[in-house]
């Protein structure tokens, strides 16, 4: 677990930088310090909160899986759920 803070740091920074997000709008939209968002992107959070990867997920548009390192997929639960309904339709 010791990779976790660098995976997610690492993980959070590329979706924002892919939604052209400066580390300012993305701590303001999550309603934290750009300090803290820097903490967390540079592996200084070692223990974030569930809530607050479940937060950073929905905002970024991935799964917390993915931004844990546990899978490698970007997709969110909410896009995969959403592709399903399309597809049953």
């Amino acid at each position: 677990m010791e990779q976790m803070p660098k995976i997610l740091g690492e993980r959070v920074k590329a979706a924002r930088e892919r939604l052209g997000w400066s580390q300012a709008e993305l701590a303001r939209r999550l309603r934290v310090s750009a300090y803290g968002l820097n903490l967390l992107e540079n592996g200084g959070t070692p223990y974030p909160r569930a809530n607050r990867i479940y937060a950073l997920a929905r905002l970024l548009g991935v799964s917390a899986d993915y931004l844990l390192g546990l899978d490698e997929s970007k997709e969110s639960e909410t896009e995969d759920s959403e592709q399903l309904a399309t597809v049953a339709d």
